[in-house]
This record gives structure tokens, C-alpha cells and sequence, in this order.
């Protein structure tokens, strides 16, 4: 497997590791975030080449899309490793759940935010207070629970309520549907 060496940080070429785990160069590429490759020239046998490279993250990205036996085996190892860290520094499962959690909502602010003509402010309070007024009702409450106060399992439940809601609601503006977005997904998700 072929390394450079750029900005200080060793990147490997996309289409050694592709190999070395049997998965299509292509597929890979067009799975990995744009920030993980780029492109690099490169001598070799046949001359200078420009390829494309892959940093520490892509790389690891690369081996989690394989099946490949030592392909899973390191990837249980990441697994232990980071579960050993967690422990170390005294962090709970469901605290770096909540991490990922933030990650999720932004995303789903950052999607609303392109679906509107004009966003506001109160368009992303009106999704997260749907989805958690949602969540809520699906786990028996009667009245919202703010998202810090749910349990892990309520925090997993609101991810897909979420996503719901702000396709709902974008899809709502760009049809002109004028339906009750707030009544749809709680009937959707009632208990």
C-alpha cells in the first residue's frame, strides 16, 4: 500500500487500500465526504499519475464499508478502543449518544434550511418542538419532554421524528399543502 506524506499527516492511496480490502475504487469515491480525498500526483512505474489519496479518517472510513474478515475484525477493535477510552475518561454510552444526537440535529437544521425559500429562526423551533412533543407522546407523556431530559431510548426514537418532520415541513412550503404538519406527525407516531 502506497503512503504520502502532506501537510504532516500520512494519506494513503485510495485505490491500494480499495484493493487490499476487494471493494470497487469507484464506489468508495463516491461514498467518502469530499474532505477525506483529494487528488495527488504521484510517481510511479508508469510514469507521474495523478490519483486520488486518503487521509487517516477516510481511510478508516474505507475499512468500516468492508466485509472483509480483518476488515470487521479491526473494526471491533475500534470499537473496544474507543469503549476503553470512554470508560477512561468516565463518560456514560448514553453521553456520547447525546454527542451524535447534536450532530443529527444539525443536520436536520442545515436540510430545512435549504428546503425553505425564507428560513427563520421559528421554522427550527417549530421542528424540534414537533419532534419532541412526538417523541414524548409516543413514550406516554402527555406533555413535552425537552430533549436533554429524554432517555437514550426516547433520543434514538426522536431521530427518524425528526428527519419526518422536516420533510414535512419542507415539503408542505414547496407544494403549498397547508396541512397541520404538528397534527400529521403526532398521529403518525401516536402510542
Amino acid at each position: 500500500m502506497r503512503f504520502v506524506e502532506k501537510d504532516g499527516e500520512w494519506w494513503a492511496v485510495l485505490k491500494d487500500v480499495c484493493d487490499a480490502l476487494e471493494l470497487k475504487t469507484w464506489k468508495v469515491k463516491q461514498r467518502l465526504e469530499k474532505d477525506l480525498l483529494l487528488k495527488y500526483t504521484l510517481e510511479t512505474n508508469g510514469g507521474v499519475q495523478e490519483m486520488l489519496i486518503i487521509n487517516e479518517f477516510g481511510i478508516y472510513d474505507t475499512v468500516f464499508q468492508s466485509r472483509k474478515k480483518e476488515a470487521v475484525e479491526f473494526r471491533y477493535w475500534v470499537y473496544e478502543a474507543i469503549k476503553s477510552m470512554r470508560f477512561a475518561i468516565g463518560l456514560e454510552g448514553f453521553q456520547v449518544f447525546r454527542m451524535l444526537d447534536k450532530e443529527h440535529q444539525k443536520e436536520a437544521m442545515a436540510k430545512l434550511n435549504c428546503n425553505l425559500r425564507n428560513p427563520v429562526r421559528v421554522d427550527f423551533i417549530k421542528a424540534n418542538t414537533i419532534a419532541n412533543k412526538a417523541v414524548s407522546n409516543k413514550h406516554g407523556y402527555s406533555k413535552m419532554l425537552k430533549k436533554g431530559t429524554m432517555s437514550p431510548q426516547m433520543l434514538v426514537d426522536r431521530e427518524p421524528i425528526l428527519e419526518d418532520t422536516v420533510e414535512l415541513i419542507s415539503v408542505n412550503e414547496k407544494f403549498g399543502l397547508g396541512i397541520s404538519v404538528s397534527k400529521a406527525v403526532y398521529q403518525k407516531y401516536s402510542s
